[in-house]
């Protein structure tokens, strides 16, 4: 049967606004799965491991806020993060529209070095009672390609942001219990572009239109967490981190390149449609952790963590445009993960500890379901860090963590549900971080 112009032209219309849609907000909640767990140095030298059970400094009002209980004195600690990732994608992207390839090039390191801070406080109301803050940043990605990346179809730039401001107050029950909770305020956005390929002028120009867009919410949630002290030496936490709902409302705007308007005007005025809004609702992921800390001698102590995070939530998006055009409904199939980490603190001298530890982070990402923005695998997580005294009552940290991974194959389309003219990125990406942080701890 033969398909009128008018026919094809909307049919393009309805797949490539069905890209922008799922790109504005689906892919939002993909790079937002791709957790940061950098925040204090103190975490950072013992890979991650133990926060729930330490209670020794102000860290642990995101930890495990039950663990201010254990703090005797009014404390502040500051730090900054350098997290400097490597993901580099080896591989092509079929062109649907041409049945060969997509020009271009690899691409190089995808993703791009970036800062991150935290900041933690706990106050003393009563000799039972403790009120705490902290602020950090546990989602983040800054994922990056070449305008004639072979994948560009795919995406290009993914910027996504996670900030969380948490409240919290610890009562303790007696000598062995003590427990804590609060609110937590999280702050969500990102900003995701793509290029997308148009039938014939793809190709005949050699330019294609982008899509851009961008969304954010401000959410709320709650973290709760009990300790147990067995004796002096000995302690187990376990803390829960609430789910996080965000109602996103993205923009989406595409830049046509000017001969569009040249060459076919009723595709560029249909591309120029696209520009428009859509909503949807994404949870962040809740968790359960649980950590053992013990003091085998004054000098020496070891610990442990194990956790669990709730990433299934991301198994399906239902995005809604406003302009008219249908919802979209994008399969994500990522799966809940573990974190397992050993770590310890030798107390060299009386200004200097030591800090080491090793830790595996499961990916919520695999072979199936990895694309470009982000192209994460399993982490197994080294760290080392060194704490100074500077006097009773300031303490500086410093802490290094490499993260080495064995990364993963690809075979991804930009959406699952819709004929679109993406293509298949197929090939694989080797992974790696470098990560540091410096903090500064003062008690009064």
């Amino acid at each position: 049967m033969k398909t009128e112009p008018s026919v094809k032209r909307h049919s393009l219309a309805a797949s490539m606004l069905g890209v922008v849609a799922c790109l504005g907000l689906t892919q939002a909640a993909y790079a937002s799965g791709f957790g940061l767990r950098e925040s204090s140095a103190d975490a950072l030298g013992n890979a991650f491991t133990g926060g729930e059970a330490k209670a020794y400094d102000a860290g642990t009002v995101w930890a495990n806020p039950a663990g201010m209980a254990l703090l005797q004195q009014n404390e502040f600690d500051g730090d900054v993060s350098y997290i400097g990732p490597s993901a580099t994608f080896s591989g092509y992207n079929t062109n649907p529209l041409t049945g060969g390839t997509v020009n271009g090039v690899q691409g190089g390191n995808a993703v791009a070095p970036a800062a991150s801070g935290a900041l933690f406080g706990v106050l003393a109301l009563a000799p039972d009672w403790r009120l705490g803050f902290s602020v950090t940043n546990p989602y983040g990605e800054r994922t990056s390609y070449p305008s004639n990346f072979v994948g560009r179809y795919q995406s290009l730039v993914s910027s996504i942001t996670g900030i969380d401001f948490d409240l919290a107050m610890s009562y303790k029950f007696n000598n062995h219990v003590s427990v804590g909770g609060g609110p937590v305020f999280e702050y969500f956005d990102a900003r995701l572009t793509q290029a997308l390929n148009v039938p014939v002028l793809s190709a005949a120009t050699g330019q294609d239109p982008i899509a851009d867009v961008y969304g954010s919410d401000v959410g709320i949630g709650y973290n709760l967490g009990i300790l147990y002290r067995i004796d002096n030496a000995t302690r187990i936490g376990i803390d829960y981190h609430s789910r996080i709902r965000h109602d996103i409302m993205g923009t989406q705007r595409i830049t046509v390149p000017t001969i569009y308007s040249a060459l076919s005007p009723a595709t560029a005025a249909l591309l120029n449609a696209g520009n428009s809004s859509a909503s949807t609702t994404i949870t962040m992921p809740d968790s359960v952790d649980m950590g053992v800390y013990h003091q085998i001698t004054p000098a020496w102590a070891v610990m442990g963590s194990l956790q669990w995070t709730h990433w299934a939530l991301l198994n399906s998006i239902h995005v809604t445009p406003t302009n008219g055009y249908p919802g979209t409904t994008i399969y994500e199939n990522w799966r809940n993960t573990w974190f397992l980490g050993i770590g310890t603190n030798y107390q060299l001298t009386d200004r200097i500890m030591l800090q080491a530890g090793f830790a595996f982070d499961e990916s919520p990402v695999t072979n199936s379901n990895r694309t470009s923005r982000v192209p994460d695998a399993n982490h197994y997580d080294l760290g080392m860090g060194v704490q100074y005294k500077i006097t009773p009552a300031a303490t500086f940290d410093f802490a290094y963590c490499h993260v080495f991974s064995p990364g993963g194959s690809i075979n991804s389309t930009a959406s699952s549900t819709l004929p679109t003219p993406s293509g298949t990125l197929i090939g694989s990406y080797a992974i790696s971080d470098n990560s540091m942080t410096a903090g500064v701890t003062m008690k009064f």
